[in-house]
């Protein structure tokens, strides 16, 4: 077994509490269940009605399956979800981490969950870390993937690593130690523009009660992905701190194979619920081109 992830049982329970809490406060039907993979037991849940085209996706590093879905909700007006919470981080699948990024190991993991499903491929609408996650896959399995969009994603290129550590390290490894406002202040205004409550109280529960996943997800060469030729979407933010726009979308020609369609969107790495209206209605124009 690889490292518990919480500080102890009743870290592990407090976040599954707000895991729940969140979960309800998105007031849409849904089904749970879970399945067992290689890596261990994964939780699945299953966002929306049946009866419309389904979409696979994916939480963000450190992350939980309701806020990403928190995020995509206008999609589930035409789509469906079918989101697992990702073994090794604060959800309800396997409390280990199991999973290397450095390896394919994300990418082995989805496809078990594909081949359990009886999912032969699927578009894929992912963010920031599980980016890279997608990105895993679509070495490995690449047919497994219809089409895929990649909101402030991973595994393509990153910001500028010393305002990331001043920003973001220092100001969580404060928090970590010595909990403020301040500090929590200071970290809502790099990551995000609104200030979210239910934000906040998760990331004062992941930086108190979770021992977060610091191992970077990886990047990917085009050597790599030369059998992915499924279009994809890359949707970047100009002031996101982790994955600037500039930088990925530069980079992207260079490791895709395939169609690449590029837009850069002014906002932070989490995007105000009126940056991701936009953001969803380009994922539906994306999909019906």
């Amino acid at each position: 077994m690889g490292k518990f992830v919480y500080k102890n049982e009743e870290s592990m329970n407090k976040i599954h509490a707000f895991y729940d809490k969140s979960l309800a406060s998105l007031d849409v039907d849904y089904d749970d269940f879970y399945i067992q993979t290689s890596f261990g037991k994964t939780h699945i849940v299953v966002y929306g009605d049946k009866n419309k085209k389904p979409i696979f996706t994916l939480h963000g590093g450190n992350g939980i399956n309701p806020l990403n879905m928190h995020l995509f909700l206008p999609l589930l007006k035409e789509y469906y979800f079918i989101a697992p919470d990702v073994i090794g981080m604060p959800g309800k699948s396997e409390p280990f981490r199991n999973l290397c990024p450095k390896k394919d190991d994300y990418g082995n993991w989805i496809f078990e969950i594909l081949d359990e499903l009886k999912i032969d491929n699927i578009m894929f609408v992912v963010s920031s870390y599980s980016s890279a996650m997608t990105l895993s896959l679509a070495k490995v399995y690449p047919e497994k993937i219809s089409k895929a969009v990649l909101v402030a994603p991973s595994g393509i290129a990153h910001g500028a690593l010393l305002p990331i550590m001043w920003n973001m390290s220092i100001p969580f490894i404060k928090y970590y130690f010595r909990p403020s406002k301040k500090s929590m202040d200071r970290i809502m205004n790099i990551m995000s523009s609104d200030n979210d409550d239910i934000w906040r109280d998760f990331f004062d529960l992941m930086m108190s009660r979770y021992k977060m996943e610091m191992r970077a997800p990886r990047f990917f060469k085009k050597n790599e992905l030369i059998k992915f030729t499924a279009p994809v979407l890359i949707i970047a933010f100009d002031n996101d701190i982790f994955f600037p726009a500039d930088v990925v979308l530069s980079k992207a020609d260079k490791i895709f194979a395939g169609e690449v369609k590029k837009m850069k969107i002014s906002g932070k790495h989490l995007p105000s619920p009126s940056v991701m209206a936009d953001v969803c209605k380009a994922i539906v124009d994306f999909d019906n081109d």
